[in-house]
């Protein structure tokens, strides 16, 4: 009988990868996927926050100045004679573009009458909202501002734009940055701009109008749009991110810039585009022949169907009849919370016991959807044809809360 080379009870090396382990199944988050994971969740959050704590229609007042160089230097913001609401409704999804007309003379809180342009000269980004606001019956969430320098510095971190030219552009008068005047031509066609070229089509007018300056800039913003939409374009996008901090006053905060960039997203197509003119205002000549644009009566109403806003472009005057002090203003602002355009608020001449909504007769649905906010019974909406100063009259009564 042969003797075994080991004893029973000695085990035979083995090298350690032919030892079997019991693993765990499923996935294995090491030292490094519990970090990334972390961040995923806090970026997903901050994302659905911004959705959950931001309205899903949000409107911006893209205004552009013309500064010159030396006139920053000496801390002077100019006039903005580019003016375009931006209105993003990432609900719909929709996103649509207004072209305000810079001469339109129109009532400046604190200013008294003023060419629309010189609000935010006078009084900031928050007189330049309003005043856009009481012009066109609609709310004006945020305010962004732009120099002609941050035009051709964007446009160029995005590597260039393509816009279609529909008609040959010639100017023998461009005004240049030191108060010179140059003459350009941009020929018809499709092409690409680069950020100076496409500063020169959105401000020439010479050989129009300021009308169709208005179309050209909705269509420069458009493309801009359009050119960080394309994935050949997303390497570009931090270079584009430094330059715009750089080149923009704003009052747009992160979450906003989510629920607006949410919008653009939903929407992939061209943005709609309406450019207010003569068929909704009416030149008139100011002091000294100065040529000047006053609204019609059809401005607001146009640009609600434009919108497709309906009863949200009402204005509701709140008038406090409870005694209960700061009553009235938090009713607006929760009613401008729901996109209502508040238009005054104030004491009710007397106080009263019940809560009342008064009425033009063309806003009654509007007035119907302010007694649902507020949990006030319809029964109390009157129709008054004779109301002024708002579509909407809201005397709250001691019954308010």
């Amino acid at each position: 009988m042969t003797t075994p080379d080991l004893d029973a009870t000695e085990r035979i090396p083995t090298a350690a990868y032919d030892v079997p382990h019991h693993r765990p199944h499923g996935p294995h988050l090491g030292a490094l996927g519990r970090p990334l994971l972390l961040l995923v969740l806090l970026v997903g959050a901050f994302f659905a926050a911004a959705l959950l704590l931001t309205p899903p229609r949000e409107s911006v007042l893209v205004m552009g100045s013309d500064a010159r160089p030396d006139e920053i230097e000496r801390g002077e913001v100019g006039r903005t004679d580019t003016l375009l609401l931006l209105v993003a409704d990432r609900a719909t999804p929709k996103l649509s573009m207004i072209g305000v007309p810079r001469d339109l003379w129109v009532p400046i809180a604190g200013y008294g009458q003023e060419r629309i342009n010189a609000a935010y000269e006078l009084g900031g980004g928050q007189a330049a909202k309003q005043t856009v606001a009481n012009v066109l019956g609609q709310r004006v969430d945020r305010y962004l501002v732009v120099g002609l320098q941050g035009v051709r510095d964007i446009v160029d971190a995005i590597g260039g734009v393509d816009i279609t030219v529909p008609q040959a552009i010639h100017d023998d008068a461009y005004p240049t940055d030191d108060y010179g005047t140059i003459t350009i031509d941009i020929p018809a066609g499709r092409q690409h701009m680069d950020g100076e070229t496409a500063l020169r089509y959105a401000r020439t007018r010479h050989q129009d109008s300021d009308f169709g300056r208005i179309g050209r800039q909705q269509q420069v913003l458009g493309a801009v749009r359009s050119a960080l939409l394309n994935p050949l374009n997303w390497t570009r996008v931090p270079a584009v991110i430094v330059v715009t901090q750089a080149s923009l006053k704003t009052d747009l905060n992160p979450l906003d810039l989510v629920a607006v960039g949410a919008a653009v997203l939903r929407d992939p197509g061209e943005p709609d585009r309406l450019v207010i003119d003569t068929s909704l205002v009416n030149p008139v000549v100011g002091d000294g022949g100065a040529f000047l644009l006053e609204p019609t009566p059809e401005l607001r109403p146009a640009v609600a169907r434009f919108l497709n806003v309906g009863a949200a472009a009402a204005t509701v005057e709140v008038l406090n009849g409870a005694g209960v002090a700061g009553l009235a203003r938090s009713t607006a602002d929760r009613l401008s919370r729901r996109g209502f355009l508040i238009a005054n608020v104030a004491d009710a001449e007397r106080a009263q016991a019940q809560t009342v909504i008064q009425v033009r007769p063309d806003a009654r649905r509007a007035a119907e959807d302010v007694a649902s906010t507020l949990g006030i019974p319809i029964s109390r909406v009157s129709e008054v044809p004779t109301l002024s100063g708002a579509d909407i009259r809201l005397v709250l009564g001691a019954d308010a809360r």
